[in-house]
């Protein structure tokens, strides 16, 4: 050290640059020691050669002052060098002395040198007595105060001279700044207007205070506080006002700030500036708890800014402006940010942020306690200006966002954009403990979408609540590795949902969700909702744990997968907790690619609907779980833009497993496929349909206590068997073309029903191997293709009148009843007679009840009388207890009965020889039939006309004799007694019932279209039903010099009939037709008797179809009908208003039917009906009442009844090629039949009127109902 004398100036200068002040008194701090340095008698000018006094405990004052510690702290002497201050710490002797003795740190401090160079490091390493001082007595309780005293001397004497003061800031203007109350500091105590404050060299200034009664308020352009060129200050603190209207209120660009604080108000007007801008700027630590308000942004940290600690207890506000941020951090770093449980973060403005990270910010730790918002609604969601609480933009990077406190925001609680290219936004950590809240129609609590590049998350937990939004979470495109939830998300739509605006990346996805116990999600449509339009979104796993509720809207589904096959659940959906959908559990249309496992915890309702998507893995149910619902495996239809429609299946390709006691049912339908197994080990019921073109190719196996129930449908497929081993009845439908193609088996105590209907098919064998009973029915044109067994101690019922493959055998190996109740022996392939075959090893237990034989499949009944085998065939090879077969096949034989499939045709059973033979009923053949309804129609019709017809004579009478009444006739013919179709309509008709002034006309034209529906009660359950439909148009003439009337007419009806339930058989006909009448009248004073006479003619072409069995027959004949009627009537006149009209009659019906062939397409066989006549003859009587209430207002009721006088009919004759002729015989029918209508009259004028009509026929077995109207013209 040079030969001159040095003072030691404190860190902080007392002037602005002026001298330096010497050091009185030194006061450390050394942890448990009190050091006072007092260099008042002891240091002296010192030089090279002089040597200090030694220090004694006299000469040290035991005392402390914290701020002179800072003398000691190495990292503030750097400091004062132009390095980075430090936070002064009070020094124990552990930091103090092994500081020193660091070499690295000492050479580090170039300023510490000449301290570095007094200390030789080696030396005391080398020596071991200075070694253990170094590292064994410096220990703050084994040091003694001389120790410690001589320590600090050296330290301080050694301290370079060159330590400067700091500057005072500058204010513009001249105003001197408070500096007597503090030294260290400079302050603002009264009000300043347009002026500027500021450090703005590479200095280290003082501290600044603005105190409760300063201000800075500008309106000029002026910045309030100006820091920049690496200035370099301790603290900055206002508790009084700064405000701004024309530019930046703080700026801080390139400079360092150890502590700033705002207890008071920094505010600025102007919509475009920053209220406190940091660009480049270092701060340890910002504290605001006053207020900090501004038009534009509130604070912005702008590119390069670092700040250890942001600690917000008070107010931060963007106000009213568009597009302003609360607070703005571009591109900065920050350690720590907290917004305290008192903190207000706000942005009032449209699209405004309350905390806007963007452009590569870093932030380690951000933790909301207080209260971030944004007020305004407003934004687009397809670019990123959007009003947020908080925004996190491009390559920004936060390890954590921790919410214990409420986010408030108007469109978005968290809004995460992505950049272009590898400016990825990635935060670590989400964690939400307390709440996101949303105003009305606000998009979402947590939101994420991108120019280009990918927003990552890497955990997003919520523990608190997020409401009030549309979505929960909204996302355009983005990774989340995990999302826990363990408390409420609510959303008016969805929970997830994803949407692409156009122009981003398509691949989303959320790699695992969890729902926690207590966790509730809950939507108003979809729950989670997989899709969205240009995305490619997809979930991994799903884990409901239980207590975790996932909810969806009543219309809507818990978890909504759309038709795309990019959209995808590509993991497992494991559900201990509850899954809850309106519509369904879920609803999946594009891709599941794991399992869904309902565990024995779980709640599901609504059920799983797989709609043209695929699920890739199973669905299991396990015990305990309860599931509410169907599982539906089912097409979706797409219509295209053309107008087209695109049918898209489903497939199911694992298995699906059930062991809850809830009911299940499984719906597989359109080209759907189920790839696995279906199988229950439950006690609760399952349903199975499988219908149109869909396919299970695995096995149902069903092993549980409860009612099952399997329906196959439609071209369905069954491509396994059905297996089952429970105890509770089982049911098994194959219907219309569907298709079984495994074995059907039951080994349980369950009673089974297995119906085979339609045209379906069951492949394989049927077994009974339990102790339940097997009812087995086959009908129609349904057929089994293999073997029918028991095998077990239960019965085995079967009814068959369907088909069987040409192997097909019944075989009895158990202990249990196998009877047939009925069997239809019908051919095989070959054309063959396929006999019933019956084998196994206990055919004493064997019954047949009933055996039907084809008669219009079997093309030589004849051939069955030669050998009962040919009918029944037992095969007792297998059975060893029976000695002699043929008394078990006499036997079986006897106690059978035989009948065939077509009532015309009966079987003859010899006792003795136990042979049969066949005969046709002649009654009841189709041709019967035929002849009957040709001459009921043909009544119908002649009586029909007859009412019309003499209806419009009397009209054409009545103009020349206004004084008579009059006379309605009519009488409707039913069916006769027998017949099987419906019959043709014989309407009441209207009388004109009017008189006239004129006597002049004598011409009547008329059309009548009518309509009729007829229903007939038949043998066996049936009913047939028919409807004519048809027009007449008929011509009158009245000869003036006698009174009588000419009338001639023509029409054509059309009619046709089935029989119902059963189609057996149909006609149709078109029938051409025409007539004359003839009217004579007897005229006396108060009555009118008449006299009339009709004939009638009609051409019938015939379509009759006719089905036996699978075997339709069809014939086209022709028949031809005629009838002649005389009738006799008067009319009684009761008053001016009333007529009474009696009438009598005889009349004759006949018809002819030619020969006709009826044929099939299947076989050779045909029915050849000959000829055929009937002729009935028949009394009529009729009563009718007629009203004249107004000049346009008539009526007419009336009733009648026909007799037949000869009933018995001859039956008809002709041959069955399978069976022979046939005929001879009489048929009784009805002598009966009834008629009952009214009608009502609405006259125009002289010349033309129309009525209304309603009439009801029939006899014991048919009633008919038909309605018509009628339009006249007279002239």
């Amino acid at each position: 050290m040079s030969n001159k004398s040095f003072y030691v100036s404190p860190i902080i200068n007392s002037g602005g640059g002026g001298n330096n002040t010497p050091i009185e008194t030194i006061k450390v701090n050394v942890k448990d020691y009190v050091l006072n340095l007092d260099f008042k008698s002891n240091v002296k000018t010192l030089d090279s050669k002089s040597n200090p006094k030694p220090l004694d405990s006299q000469s040290l004052n035991m005392n402390f002052d914290y701020k002179y510690s800072k003398l000691l702290n190495p990292k503030v002497l750097d400091s004062n060098l132009n390095t980075k201050a430090m936070n002064p710490k009070p020094l124990d002797s552990q930091s103090l002395i092994s500081q020193l003795f660091n070499p690295k740190f000492l050479d580090s401090n170039s300023n510490l040198k000449p301290l570095y160079s007094r200390i030789n490091v080696k030396t005391l390493d080398s020596n071991p007595k200075i070694r253990d001082i170094n590292f064994k007595l410096l220990n703050p309780k084994s040091l003694s105060p001389s120790f410690l005293s001589l320590i600090c001397a050296s330290v301080l004497l050694t301290i370079p001279h060159s330590i400067s003061a700091k500057d005072n800031w500058v204010a513009i203007g001249n105003d001197t700044l408070d500096t007597t109350t503090d030294t260290n500091a400079n302050k603002v105590t009264k009000a300043l207007t347009n002026k500027q404050i500021s450090a703005s060299q590479t200095k280290e200034y003082k501290n600044l205070e603005i105190t409760n009664t300063g201000s800075i308020t500008n309106t000029n352009a002026n910045y309030a506080i100006n820091i920049q060129n690496n200035a370099t200050i301790e603290s900055i603190t206002n508790k009084g006002l700064i405000s701004g209207s024309e530019n930046h209120n703080i700026s801080i660009n390139t400079s360092s700030i150890q502590s700033f604080e705002n207890i008071g108000t920094i505010t600025n007007t102007n919509t475009g500036k920053f209220n406190f801008n940091i660009t480049q700027g270092t701060i340890d630590n910002f504290s605001n708890s006053g207020i900090i308000d501004s038009k534009g942004y509130g604070i912005a940290l702008q590119p390069n800014t670092t700040i250890t600690n942001f600690n917000n207890t008070g107010t931060i506000l963007a106000k009213e402006t568009s597009g302003r941020d609360a607070v703005f951090i571009n591109k900065a770093t920050i350690s720590s940010f907290i917004n305290g449980e008192n903190g207000i973060i706000k942005s009032e403005g449209n699209r405004g942020v309350g905390i806007n990270i963007l452009n590569g910010t870093s932030i380690t730790n951000f933790e909301n306690k207080g209260l971030i918002q944004t007020e305004k609604n407003t934004g687009n969601i397809y670019t990123d200006e959007i009003s947020a609480s908080i925004s996190v933009k491009n390559k920004s990077n936060i390890e954590t966002i921790l919410n214990t406190g409420t986010l408030k925001g108007g469109k978005v609680g968290i809004f995460i954009v992505g950049g272009y290219g590898n400016d990825i936004p990635y935060i670590a950590t989400i964690d939400n403990k307390g709440l996101i809240e949303l105003t009305n129609n606000a998009e979402a609590g947590i939101l994420t979408t991108t120019y280009a590049s990918i927003p990552t998350i890497e955990n997003l937990n919520n523990s608190g609540t997020i409401k009030g939004g549309n979505y929960g979470i909204l996302i355009e495109t983005g990774f989340i590795k995990n999302l826990k939830v363990s408390g409420t998300i609510e959303a008016k739509k969805n929970i997830i949902t994803f949407f692409n605006g156009g122009g981003r990346p398509y691949n989303t996805k959320i790699e695992n969700i969890t729902i926690e116990n207590g966790g509730l999600l809950k939507a108003g449509e979809d729950g989670l909702r997989i899709g969205g339009r240009n995305t490619l979104p997809s979930i991994g796993n799903l884990i409901i744990k239980e207590g975790g509720i996932l909810q969806g809207g009543d219309n809507h589904s818990a978890i909504a997968i759309d038709a795309d096959p990019q959209h995808k659940f590509t993991g497992n959906v494991d559900i201990q907790g509850t899954l809850k959908g309106g519509k369904a559990a879920i609803t999946n249309s594009s891709e599941m690619g794991g399992n869904i496992i309902m565990g024995s915890n779980a709640k599901v309702e609504g059920g799983i609907v797989n709609q043209g998507g695929n699920i890739a893995g199973n669905i299991e149910i396990q015990k305990g779980a309860d599931f509410k619902g169907d599982i539906k495996n089912e097409d979706r239809v797409v219509t295209n833009s053309n107008g087209t429609t695109t049918t898209i299946a489903a497939s199911l390709s694992g298995s699906i497993s059930n062991a809850s006691d809830s009911p299940l049912n499984i719906s597989n339908s359109g080209n759907s496929s189920i790839g696995g197994s279906i199988t229950s080990s439950s006690n609760a019921p399952l349903s199975i349909t499988n219908s149109d073109n869909a396919k299970v190719a695995g096995n149902i196996e069903v092993s549980g206590d409860a009612p099952i129930v399997i329906k196959n449908e439609g071209n369905a497929t069954l491509g396994g068997g059905v297996s089952a081993s429970g105890n509770a009845p089982i049911s098994i439908t194959n219907s219309d073309n569907a298709k079984v193609a495994g074995n059907i088996e039951v080994s349980g105590d369950a009673p089974i029903v297995i119906k085979n209907e339609g045209n379906a098919t069951l492949q394989s064998d049927i077994i009974n191997s339990g102790s339940g009973n097997l009812s087995l029915s086959n009908t129609g044109n349904a057929s089994i293709g293999a073997n029918i067994k028991n095998n077990g101690s239960g019965s085995l019922s079967i009814s068959n009148t369907g088909k069987v493959s040409d192997t097909t055998k019944i075989e009895s190996n158990g202990s249990g009843k196998v009877e047939v109740e009925e069997w239809l022996v019908s051919t095989n392939s070959q054309g063959e007679v396929k006999p019933l075959e019956i084998t196994g090893t206990n055919l004493s237990v064997v019954s047949v009840s009933n055996v039907t034989f084809d008669a219009g499949n079997i093309t030589n009944l004849s051939s069955l009388v030669q050998d009962p085998k040919n009918v029944i065939n037992i095969d007792t090879s297998q059975d060893t207890t029976i000695s002699n077969p043929a008394e078990i096949n006499s036997k079986v034989f006897a106690k059978a009965e035989f009948k065939t499939n077509d009532p015309s045709v009966n079987v003859n059973v010899d006792a003795l020889s136990k042979t049969l033979s066949f005969s046709v009923d002649a009654a009841k053949t189709s041709a019967a039939a035929l002849g009957k309804t040709l001459i009921s129609n043909t009544q119908a019709r002649a009586n029909f006309v007859n009412a019309v017809m003499g209806n419009a004579m009397n009209a054409v009478n009545l103009i020349h004799n206004q004084g008579s009444a009059n006379v309605y006739s009519n009488f409707n013919k039913a069916y006769e007694e027998g017949a099987i179709y419906a019959n043709f309509d014989n309407l009441g008709s209207d009388a004109l019932l009017r008189s006239s002034e004129t006597k002049d006309k004598n011409h009547l034209a008329f059309m009548l279209p009518y309509i009729s529906k007829s229903n007939t009660s038949l043998n066996g359950g049936l009913t047939s039903k028919g409807h004519t439909k048809g027009v007449i148009f008929g011509y009158s003439y009245l000869n003036p010099n006698n009174k009588d009337i000419y009338g001639i007419y023509g029409g054509y009806d059309d009619f046709s009939s089935k029989t119902y339930p059963s189609d057996i058989l149909a006609l149709n006909n078109r029938t051409y037709y025409a007539g004359v009448r003839y009217y004579h009248p007897f005229n006396y004073k108060d009555y009118e008797l008449f006299s009339k006479f009709s004939s009638q003619f009609g051409l019938i072409q015939n379509d009759i179809s006719e089905r036996v069995g699978q075997t339709e027959f069809k014939g086209e004949p022709k028949s031809y009908a005629y009838d002649a009627n005389v009738n006799m009537g008067i009319n009684i006149k009761l008053n001016t208003k009333h007529t009474l009209t009696p009438e009598i009659g005889l009349g004759y019906n006949g018809g002819y039917s030619k020969a006709y062939t009826m044929s099939n397409a299947i076989n050779t066989i045909t029915r050849r009906n000959y000829t055929h006549k009937m002729n009935l003859f028949k009394t009529k009587t009729s009563l009718s009442f007629y009203s004249d209430w107004h000049k346009h207002f008539k009526t007419l009721v009336y009733a009648g009844v026909d007799w037949t006088m000869n009933p018995n009919v001859d039956n008809p004759k002709g041959r069955y090629s399978n069976i022979g002729y046939y005929g001879g015989g009489e048929s009784k029918l009805d002598n009966l039949e009834y008629a009952l209508g009214t009608t009502l009259v609405i006259p125009l004028n002289d010349a033309f009127y129309f009525s209304l009509n309603y009439g009801m026929n029939g006899t014991k077995n048919t009633t008919m109902h038909t309605g018509y109207g009628k339009f006249n013209y007279m002239w």
